[in-house]
């Protein structure tokens, strides 16, 4: 639907729905091995969330499932459209086929918006964006949602990329740099080609660097994002600064196997918590379905929940990011990690799926 008056952008619903049918409108070939994917909401609704957030995405693949959480590029100020930009992972199922696959007119079925990392729940009036990699999306929906908005915030914005080949967003980071005077950007890469004639900065990130390029750093609130090695480098060289790390916040990107090794962890763990009094198997009862199955106490949730064929979201699997929260309606529960949960979310009586086992009979709201 082309909407061409006052009247029908008025009549327009929110976002509102776990579940939005989605139909990608626009592909932009950002650089060699990364996508942005635009979809338009079907029918038409706009698009709400906090710049940060992500969405998750179920897609079948020669017969198998699998769920991939993707943060959305766009900003809430262009509500219209939803942009999820998307790296080709060559070991990967998802990222290879939705390249080869998704083009104008494609469908896709979104569940969200989900996510603690948000700059809507954090105010600050000096902020830092670093990014590595495909890590640059969620800085790119903060920077443009601040941007559209003339915001009073000083915004410096530090970019890592291998070579000026992979420098993603490059033309719209230098254009945000040049119109707004609150912004500052700078893109430095790690292994430029003796051809590339690059400029600007060379190398990883130390604290020498850091401290050169942002010296009013301890007056900034950080955001961060990008690989753990890249992460984990960034809070090495706050540390060393002297940083406030209270005022840090970032969201990690966990690639394949690590997710195995973190849910092996999370069954070790509820294993040695399983006494004689909880030591099942209990019943779990699925209130929207009526199923009832009998579950063992050392059994993650979340696997358990999958594999009876139930959609839910899912993203970190370790109980930081809180998309698989799901409301616990009776019965005993105990969770490893709850720190992507909301304190409200908890009163209310939800728990972390990824990270809870159950010590009696349970029901939940799914």
């Amino acid at each position: 639907m082309l909407i061409t008056d006052l009247n029908q952008l008025q009549a327009l619903e929110s976002w509102s729905t776990r579940k939005t049918k989605a139909v990608c409108v626009n592909v932009i070939q950002e650089t060699h091995d990364v996508k942005t994917f635009q979809f338009r909401a079907e029918p038409q609704h706009l698009f709400h969330f906090k710049p940060g957030q992500f969405i998750g995405i179920q897609l079948e693949i020669d017969g198998e499932k699998h769920n991939r959480s993707y943060t959305i590029a766009s900003s809430p100020t262009r509500p219209h459209l939803l942009d999820l930009t998307i790296k080709l992972d060559p070991a990967g199922s998802v990222s290879p086929w939705l390249h080869a696959n998704i083009s104008i007119g494609s469908e896709l079925e979104l569940r969200g918006p989900a996510g603690r990392f948000n700059c809507f729940d954090i105010q600050s009036e000096k902020v830092l964006l670093i990014s590595a990699g495909s890590g640059i999306t969620p800085m790119m929906s903060m920077a443009r949602f601040w941007c559209d908005q003339a915001a009073d915030k000083n915004i410096q914005f530090l970019n890592w990329a291998r070579s000026t080949q992979d420098i993603i967003f490059r033309r719209e980071i230098g254009l945000l740099d040049h119109q707004y005077h609150q912004f500052a950007a700078e893109v430095i890469l790690t292994q430029p080609g003796l051809s590339e004639n690059w400029l600007g900065r060379r190398g990883r990130i130390n604290a020498t660097t850091l401290s050169d390029m942002v010296p009013d750093l301890n007056e900034r609130t950080v955001f961060c994002c990008g690989p753990d090695g890249f992460m984990a480098q960034v809070k090495s060289c706050l540390a060393e600064l002297g940083f406030d790390m209270a005022n840090y916040h970032d969201e990690t990107f966990d690639p394949g196997g690590k997710k195995k090794a973190k849910v092996a962890a999370l069954k070790a763990e509820a294993e040695k918590t399983v006494t004689a009094e909880t030591k099942g198997p209990f019943q779990l009862t699925f209130k929207k379905t009526g199923k009832i199955v009998d579950v063992e106490a050392n059994e993650i949730l979340l696997e358990r929940i999958e594999a009876e064929g139930i959609a839910i979201e899912s993203a970190c699997r370790a109980g930081n990011c809180g998309a698989c929260q799901v409301k616990k309606l009776t019965g005993e529960t105990k969770s490893a990690n709850e720190i992507g949960l909301h304190e409200d979310r908890r009163d209310e009586g939800y728990i972390l799926t990824c990270t809870t086992h159950i010590e009696s009979d349970v029901e939940l709201d799914i």
